[in-house]
């Protein structure tokens, strides 16, 4: 099954009939925010007395899910995650899409995306914080990582949040590569791809993380590899060292064999 394909009446087969009154409530009275369309799930806020991330994915046809809150720990299917569904169902349209959002960016030119960024740091204090991280280092990148997966640690629902929080640390190692810190930028994508790792070993959850978050991050750190022309081999030989002693369902598709052969590891 697809997002696509979801309705009403199958809302109301996987809920509660109390869970999807809840559920068409807070829909109803635009309690269901942020919705982001990414390929194999959906993602947004619930506010319901205080804010709750939730997240929805389709896997082998099975429905899976994860949310903030308290009743996520129980049996039946939370009115939040009913909510983003239901939310799906009647707007989709409401939801951004990864592939069209980065498509339609593209279209702008620098002083366009300069307005914008400007505009939203003026409305946003999210964007003003990340803005503000800008001239964070190496030691304070990986920290911050650290933080995310010490939280994450405790509160495997949480997530959806992490993803979050990591793709902002693979924005900033990407604005090191952009100024020539390969190296640098290197070491935070091996240090996010072996902390998503943990954590799913920790949680012997293969699919923890999204697969679109770990196979950009894995191609990221290969492309790096081969373009930094002061490359560390010794270095780099204990990073790949390190991946590969993680379970095998826990690195999944990440086939560090070519990468081996070429630097002949």
């Amino acid at each position: 099954m697809r997002f696509e394909e979801f309705d009403a009446q199958t809302l109301d087969q996987i809920g509660t009939p109390e869970g999807n009154a809840q559920a068409r409530n807070l829909v109803q009275n635009h309690q269901v925010g942020h919705g982001y369309r990414l390929p194999d799930r959906l993602r947004g806020v619930v506010l319901d007395g205080q804010p709750v991330t939730v997240e929805a994915k389709v896997q082998d046809d099975q429905l899976a899910y994860q949310c903030t809150c308290p009743e996520a720990e129980g049996e039946d299917i939370c009115p939040h995650v009913l909510a983003l569904l239901r939310a799906w169902v009647e707007e989709p349209d409401k939801f951004l899409r990864q592939s069209e959002l980065k498509e339609r960016l593209k279209k702008y030119s620098k002083r366009e995306l300069l307005e914008i960024i400007l505009d939203m740091a003026d409305r946003v204090p999210e964007v003003r914080a990340v803005l503000k991280e800008e001239d964070q280092g190496l030691d304070d990148i990986l920290e911050s990582i650290d933080r995310v997966v010490e939280e994450t640690s405790t509160d495997p629902h949480s997530v959806a949040d992490a993803e979050n929080k990591l793709r902002r640390a693979q924005a900033r190692a990407d604005r090191l590569a952009q100024s020539g810190r390969l190296a640098e930028a290197r070491s935070i994508y091996f240090y996010l791809l072996d902390s998503i790792l943990s954590l799913e070993e920790k949680f012997q959850k293969p699919d923890l993380f999204s697969e679109d978050l770990k196979q950009e991050l894995f191609e990221e750190y290969c492309q790096f590899i081969h373009e930094d022309r002061h490359l560390e081999k010794d270095l780099v030989q204990q990073e790949i060292e390190q991946l590969e002693s993680r379970t095998p369902a826990s690195h999944g598709e990440l086939d560090l064999s070519e990468i081996k052969r070429e630097l002949a590891l």
